[in-house]
């Protein structure tokens, strides 16, 4: 693949037709591919058309089918081809030693692309021959050798036509070719596919980032990630993005799946990424949660008239806070899922199906909203993620959560203490740390709370136990005084 071609494709804007405005149209737009090699810049009409709401602009790739009936994974499947075609015309330059003019590249790209056409088309036919030949064959062959004379056939074709895509595919292309399958096969949720955006957002930013740097043709290949690759992206992450270690961390296991499921399907042959273990100090996240006594505080804190949106964020807070439920189940808990003493739920992140008991406390709340109507029998007020987790910060302010805490983070060897005051760190999910932490401090067995919660081990409950220990350790503290 050279490294000296950029393609990129592009919806070409055009005038709605009939509009007097200038206004442009989102139907049924053509894609284009412009490319970029040595000082030229060309563009080349993919002969694909599709609406605006289908396409993604930042993976440049369909994300539906079109008003033809061509699904996605055929369009994209073109456009990946006519990419191949324009680096194939690159490298029979490359391989000439010879700068083409424009009409010379634009002729090469043609005629390459016109050959792929022409042998799609006649491996079809054949394909078409062949099916028909071995459906007329005498019936001295059994059906079932017939069956599996077809498969070989197919197979032999399938094999030929991946070993040719996976040779040429360019970096980001497999990297769509990972999002598109891992996705179906895995049923990725929103924050998954929003793990991947970013890495490959990054990714993009370190690529031109490298480009303004003076490596004006820089591109990424699975060739790259080797020791020092990584590290590089590492160094990037730290210093261009302010990564502090345990982000970096988490952005190198990533792209280390995506490098591993490339790996084992024979896009690349580069291993070196597994033996690629940098020591990055990190520490434990602390645990931010509220105690009984700052419960009661937001509980009773007189909220100002002008904040009367802080009434409804402070009930559903301070269910999750009496609850454990994360953000994504209050806000899908349906009055239809509330009986008389419990209510039941599956959880929108891990699909657990949990019956959790009524407190007081609970059971208050979902009384005081009973007799209100909310769309889709929702039995809470609940408003966006975003929206609530800035009107907690602003809840606990006003309740006079001012605590500080500090919190530790390393970037690179460097360590960072911040310390704020802890409305600042409280969200949507302290509401279930909270709840964990002081039901493991009443003393309530850590296997029934696993139950409430849907903690499917102790591994991932273990940070919680250690603060319940501590919340002990100081409660034992007060029979010092005890006289």
């Amino acid at each position: 693949m050279s490294n000296q071609v950029d393609v990129k494709f592009r919806l070409k804007q055009r005038k709605a037709k009939g509009s007097q405005s200038g206004n442009l149209t989102t139907e049924n737009v053509l894609i284009t591919m412009r490319v970029t090699y040595l000082s030229m810049r060309l563009e080349f009409s993919t002969g694909y058309h599709i609406d605006a709401l289908r396409w993604d602009q930042n993976s440049e790739r369909a994300i539906g089918p079109n008003r033809n009936g061509q699904s996605a994974d055929e369009i994209n499947g073109g456009i990946m081809r006519l990419a191949r075609n324009v680096r194939d015309a690159a490298k029979m330059f490359e391989e000439m030693e010879k700068v083409p003019t424009q009409v010379e590249f634009r002729e090469t790209f043609e005629k390459i692309r016109g050959e792929e056409q022409q042998h799609i088309s006649t491996s079809k036919q054949d394909n078409d021959t062949i099916k028909s030949s071995s459906e007329n064959q005498d019936n001295t062959m059994s059906k079932q050798d017939n069956i599996n004379s077809k498969q070989r056939i197919n197979k032999n074709y399938e094999t030929k036509s991946k070993a040719e895509i996976n040779k040429s595919l360019g970096f980001f292309e497999v990297f769509h070719e990972f999002e598109r399958c891992n996705s179906r096969l895995h049923d990725w949720t929103e924050s998954t596919f929003k793990k991947y955006h970013t890495l490959r957002n990054n990714l993009v930013e370190m690529r031109d980032y490298k480009r303004k740097a003076g490596l004006k043709f820089f591109d990424f290949t699975f060739e790259y990630f080797d020791e020092y690759g990584l590290q590089d992206y590492i160094d990037f992450l730290r210093n261009n993005k302010n990564y502090m270690n345990s982000s970096v961390t988490k952005n190198l296991s990533l792209i280390k799946v995506v490098i591993r499921w490339a790996y084992r399907r024979g896009f690349h042959n580069n291993n070196k990424f597994e033996t690629f273990k940098p020591k990055m100090k990190t520490t434990q996240k602390k645990i931010v949660f509220l105690t009984k006594a700052e419960l009661d505080m937001i509980e009773n804190a007189d909220l100002p008239e002008t904040k009367l949106y802080l009434y409804r964020v402070r009930d559903v807070f301070l269910f999750q806070c009496y609850s454990g439920l994360r953000y994504s189940d209050v806000a899908n808990l349906k009055r239809c899922d509330v009986h008389d003493d419990f209510f039941e739920i599956t959880t929108i992140k891990t699909c657990d199906s949990l019956r959790i008991e009524l407190n007081k406390h609970t059971k208050a709340i979902l009384d005081k909203y009973k007799m209100f109507d909310f769309p889709k029998g929702k039995a809470l007020p609940v408003i966006s993620n975003q929206r609530m987790n800035e009107y907690v910060h602003e809840l606990c302010e006003e309740a006079k959560i001012n605590e500080l805490v500090r919190q530790t983070y390393y970037k690179g060897n460097e360590r960072i203490d911040v310390v704020l005051p802890k409305h600042k760190l409280v969200g949507t999910h302290t509401g279930r740390r909270t709840f964990i932490c002081n039901a493991l401090g009443m003393g309530i067995p850590p296997q029934v709370v696993m139950k409430w919660t849907g903690h499917s081990g102790y591994k991932a409950m273990s940070p919680y136990i250690d603060v319940a220990d501590e919340m002990k350790a100081e409660q034992m503290k007060k029979f010092n005084d005890f006289l």
